[in-house]
Parts: C-alpha cells; sequence; structure tokens
C-alpha cells in the first residue's frame, strides 16, 4: 500500500482541521485544561484523540482555499470555546457560593491555588471545586463530554458553521442563572451568619464584657461547617443535574 496516497489536500487539512478542534476542546474544557497538566501531556492527548477519530470523520467538502481553511479554523476555535465556557460556568457556580461563605465566615483571607486557573482562591471554594470535579468524574462527565464531541463530528462537519446565535443566547441566560443559582447555594449559610450577627449584637449590648472576636467568630465558623455539611449533597445533586442539563443543551445545539 503506498501510504503517499494519504497525504492529499483533503486528507491533511481534514487531520489539521480535526487537531485543531481536539485542541480548542482540551483548552476550554473542564477538567482537561487544568494548569497543573503539562501541556506535554495535553499534546500527546490531543494527538492521540486526532489519530483515534480520523478515520470517523468525513472528509471536508469545500475548496481547499486559504480563505476557507482560516474561517474553519476560527469556527472550531469558537466552538470550543462556547463549548468550553458552558461547562465552565456550572464550575464557576460552586467557586461563587464559596467565595460568598468564606466571606460570612471570615475564611477570605485563607486561600490555596486552583489546579484549574492558577490563581488563589477561597479554601472553601476550593473546596467545592475539588469535590465537583470528583462529582464530575465518578458520574461520568468526562465520557459524556468526549460522546458530544464524537457527535459533532458527524452533525457538524469541517468547514459548517455550528448556531452562534443560539449558543450566545443560551450563554447569556446561563450568566444570569449564575448569580442566582450562586448565592442560592449560599444562602442557607448568610442567613445562619446574619442571624448569628443579630444574636451577638443583642448579647453585646445586654453584657458588654462579652467579646465577639474570642468566643463570637468560633461560634459562627463552627455553625457555618454545620450547615456546610447538612446541604453539601444538595449542593452536589444539583451541581450534577446541571451538568448533565448543559450536556444535552450541547447536544441539541450541534
Amino acid at each position: 500500500m503506498d501510504y503517499t496516497n494519504l497525504l492529499n489536500d483533503k486528507n491533511v487539512i481534514t487531520f489539521f482541521l480535526l487537531f485543531i478542534r481536539w485542541s480548542a476542546l482540551i483548552a476550554f474544557l473542564p477538567v482537561f485544561n487544568f494548569q497543573t497538566i503539562p501541556n506535554t501531556i495535553k499534546a500527546a492527548f490531543v494527538f492521540w484523540f486526532t489519530i483515534v477519530t480520523f478515520p470517523l470523520v468525513p472528509l471536508i467538502t469545500f475548496e481547499p482555499t486559504l480563505n476557507n481553511i482560516v474561517l474553519s479554523i476560527i469556527n472550531e476555535i469558537t466552538f470550543g470555546f462556547f463549548t468550553g465556557i458552558a461547562l465552565q460556568v456550572i464550575f464557576m457556580i460552586l467557586q461563587f457560593a464559596g467565595q460568598l461563605i468564606s466571606f460570612v465566615m471570615g475564611l477570605t483571607m485563607a486561600t490555596i491555588v486552583d489546579p484549574n486557573s492558577g490563581i488563589q482562591t477561597p479554601v472553601i471554594s476550593q473546596f467545592f471545586n475539588l469535590l465537583a470535579v470528583v462529582i464530575f468524574l465518578a458520574a461520568d462527565g468526562h465520557y459524556l463530554m468526549l460522546e458530544v464531541i464524537a457527535k459533532s463530528l458527524h452533525s457538524m462537519p469541517f468547514g459548517d458553521f455550528f448556531d452562534i446565535k443560539s449558543m450566545g443566547e443560551y450563554l447569556m441566560n446561563e450568566m444570569n442563572r449564575f448569580f442566582i443559582l450562586g448565592f442560592s447555594l449560599a444562602f442557607p449559610i448568610l442567613a445562619v451568619s446574619f442571624l448569628s450577627d443579630i444574636i451577638f449584637g443583642m448579647i453585646m449590648k445586654s453584657m458588654p464584657q462579652f467579646n465577639l472576636l474570642v468566643i463570637g467568630f468560633p461560634i459562627k465558623i463552627a455553625l457555618s461547617f454545620m450547615i456546610i455539611i447538612a446541604i453539601l449533597s444538595s449542593m452536589m445533586f444539583m451541581f450534577k443535574e446541571e451538568v448533565f442539563n448543559v450536556i444535552k443543551i450541547l447536544s441539541s445545539f450541534i
């Protein structure tokens, strides 16, 4: 068999665009885009996925001109960006709730490096984020993402543009729900903190010798941890349902 026949224009450009699609998805999808993962490992995954899925991809049907290739590259990068952001918003909801909880607990300065973004985040946000990653992997979320990508190889051939307008409208609605869901998750702790502040204020009026820093804050932190333990399973259940909902909506857009 003459393997040089495989190096025609359509095969080479199809392989290149497939490599770009996988690169964009790995760069933006949660879990896969952790900065703690070396770039060489990510590049090896992208190259391996490209080789494995190349026989399943239909060859390009457009004329291989420079303009068409550039437009296809932009489309692939945009597709990976929107897909990754749609899933990343769900993780950011938990981080936002963790930041609100850390603020009322007085743990804002207790930060740790986030393996996803590489920046310092409150320890409560990081705890929620790592637990969400565990739930995401345990619920086979990474397999569902790969299934969505495999579906896109057939339903969205190279050169075809996906519905950017509908995807943009969906992301705008998700950003509106971002603050609502984040505040809703943190509301039990915020409510307990507000009530404890009122009670401590009444105690300090009746007992001036009451030391809020020595007695009040440890009680407030202990109550917050008790509420977190009580609602943690519900938070993770909501997270899992939102992830499945996003993956289902992404499948409908493709």
